[in-house]
C-alpha cells in the first residue's frame, strides 16, 4: 500500500475541492410521452452534455467560484476527450484525469419526459480500469479542505477518504445507489449525502427517520436523503432534524439535480454556515439546475441562487453566516 496522500510532498497546487468519481457523457432526447414496447416517438429537443455525479458537482461548485480538480479515467475515444473539454471549459481542473488508451467512456442516453421532467437512463460504463490507491496523485489533497466522493473507484476512493480524515479535510459522498463495498468506505465519510432509492436499498422497509439514524452510526456529522419533489431531509450527530422543502420551479429535466445539489451543498459547508442553510442552498441550486434540459445546462451562479432565495421569499437569515465569512474570502 502507498503511503497516504497526506504524507506526500504537496504538488503546489490550490484548490479548494477535490473530486474523486465517475465522468461521463450525456446524450439527452426530450420526448412529449414514453412510448409504449416497440413504438416510436419524435424527440422534441436532444442535447449532448458532459455529466456524472463528481464531475457535474464540481462544474457547481466552478461556476460558484471555487477551484475543483477532478480525479478520474476515460477512454482516448472521441467521447472522453468531449468530456475532458467540456469539463475543462467550465474550469475544473483536469490535470488528474487519466486517458486510458484503447478504452471506452462512460455514457448514458437519457430519455425525459415532458410535463414532468422525470427521465429513465440508459447508462453503458465503458471499459476505462477502475483507479488503484497507486494512481492517486501525489499531494493533491494538500491545500484543500473538502474531498467529493461517489462511492466509484473504490480501493482509491477509501485511500483517498482516509487521507483526508487524517488532515483534517471534510469528506462527502454522494451516494445514488447502493454499490457491494461501500460499507468499507463510509466510516470514513463526514457528510453523507443520498438518494431515497440509497436509504431503501441500505434499510429496506424501514421508516425514514430510522434509516437516517443508521447510516448516521457509520460515524458521519451530518446524513442527507434526497427526496426530489419532496426535498430532502437531514439529521445531525446531535439529533437535530432538518427537514427543507422543494422549491417550486416549472422543471423541465431533473438529470443532474442530485449532483448539483452536491455541489451546493459542500459550497456550504466552504462557507462555514450552519446546515439548514447548507441544505436550503443546496435545493436552490438543484430547482434551478431543473429548469432546462441537461445536467449542466442551468447549473446557477452564486449572484442567481442569491437572487432566486429572496424572490423565494427566503428567511433573511440564510446570508448572515456569509457576512463574516466573506470578509475571509
Amino acid at each position: 500500500m502507498p503511503p497516504p496522500v497526506a504524507a506526500i510532498e504537496a504538488a503546489g497546487d490550490d484548490f479548494s475541492v477535490v473530486g474523486l468519481g465517475q465522468c461521463s457523457l450525456d446524450i439527452l432526447g426530450l420526448v412529449p410521452r414514453y412510448p409504449e414496447a416497440d413504438a416510436k416517438v419524435d424527440l422534441d429537443e436532444t442535447l449532448v452534455q458532459g455529466g456524472g455525479p463528481v464531475a457535474t458537482a464540481l462544474v457547481t461548485l466552478a461556476r460558484l467560484g471555487e477551484k475543483t480538480a477532478l480525479i478520474g479515467r476515460v477512454g482516448d475515444d472521441d467521447f472522453g476527450m468531449r468530456i475532458r473539454q467540456e469539463l475543462e471549459e467550465e474550469g475544473v481542473n483536469c490535470r488528474h484525469l487519466v486517458t486510458q488508451r484503447g478504452a471506452s467512456s462512460q455514457f448514458s442516453f437519457i430519455a425525459v419526459e415532458r410535463p414532468r421532467g422525470f427521465r429513465n437512463i440508459f447508462c453503458h460504463r465503458g471499459s476505462t480500469e477502475s483507479l488503484k490507491n497507486s494512481d492517486l496523485p501525489a499531494g493533491i489533497l494538500q491545500g484543500a479542505r473538502v474531498l467529493h466522493l461517489d462511492g466509484s473507484h473504490l480501493p482509491a476512493a477509501i485511500s483517498a477518504a482516509r487521507s483526508a480524515r487524517g488532515i483534517g479535510m471534510h469528506t462527502v459522498l454522494d451516494g445514488g445507489s447502493w454499490r457491494p463495498g461501500l460499507d468499507r468506505l463510509l466510516p470514513w465519510i463526514d457528510h453523507l449525502v443520498v438518494s431515497r432509492n440509497f436509504a431503501s436499498t441500505v434499510f429496506p422497509g424501514r421508516p425514514l427517520v430510522e434509516s437516517l439514524r443508521n447510516l448516521l452510526n457509520y460515524g458521519a456529522e451530518a446524513v442527507t436523503v434526497t427526496l426530489g419533489a419532496d426535498g430532502s431531509r437531514t439529521l445531525l450527530r446531535n439529533g437535530r432534524l432538518i427537514d427543507q422543502p422543494a422549491f417550486d420551479v416549472d422543471v423541465v429535466d431533473t438529470t443532474g439535480c442530485g449532483d448539483v445539489f452536491h455541489g451546493g451543498y459542500i459550497y456550504g459547508l466552504l462557507r462555514r454556515w450552519p446546515m439548514d442553510h447548507v441544505v436550503r442552498f443546496a435545493s436552490a441550486c438543484a430547482a434551478l439546475k431543473a429548469t432546462a434540459l441537461g445536467g449542466r445546462s442551468a447549473i446557477p451562479h452564486r449572484a442567481a441562487v442569491e437572487r432566486f432565495l429572496l424572490h423565494a421569499h427566503a428567511e433573511h437569515a440564510w446570508a448572515r453566516p456569509d457576512v463574516a465569512d466573506h470578509k475571509n474570502d
